[in-house]
């Protein structure tokens, strides 16, 4: 089976057959999965930052937020729960678009697609959980 590469750009005409590798990968076909939390572990940094480059797994093509985390980050409103990303790269999406992203609360869940090289979570709101989906095969 070929290795999985993300298109640059998603087209009508790729759509359907990323549609089809989600439904595969969600059958456990992906080679490995990173999770992240901004909670530090051990006093290691390792739990907060996924670098592709330096880990040799290849790039992660899929992103899902699972946890917000444990606190809020408006004071006023200590219901809605949040997380900060500290830094991404993405081949694929426009540095322009994630900065919408970066260092400002994610107070929703959300599933990102894109051939990501770099994640790093921010230990300013603990408790913040992302899955990265890597080394996944297509049919």
């Amino acid at each position: 089976m070929a290795t999985y590469h993300p298109p640059k750009i998603i087209t009508t005409q790729a759509s359907p057959a990323i549609t089809a590798d989600l439904a595969y990968e969600a059958h456990g076909k992906c080679g490995r999965t990173r999770i992240l939390t901004s909670t530090n572990i051990g006093g290691s940094v390792e739990s907060m930052v996924f670098n592709a480059r330096a880990e040799k797994n290849g790039n992660a093509y899929k992103m899902v937020v699972l946890r917000l985390g444990d606190k809020a980050p408006n004071k006023e409103c200590p219901c809605d729960y949040g997380g900060v990303f500290e830094k991404i790269v993405c081949s694929n999406i426009s540095d322009t678009d994630l900065q919408a992203l970066i260092n400002l609360p994610i107070t929703q869940p959300f599933e990102l697609y894109g051939d990501f090289e770099f994640v790093a979570l921010s230990p300013s709101l603990p408790g913040f959980v992302v899955a990265l989906y890597m080394d996944c095969t297509q049919s």
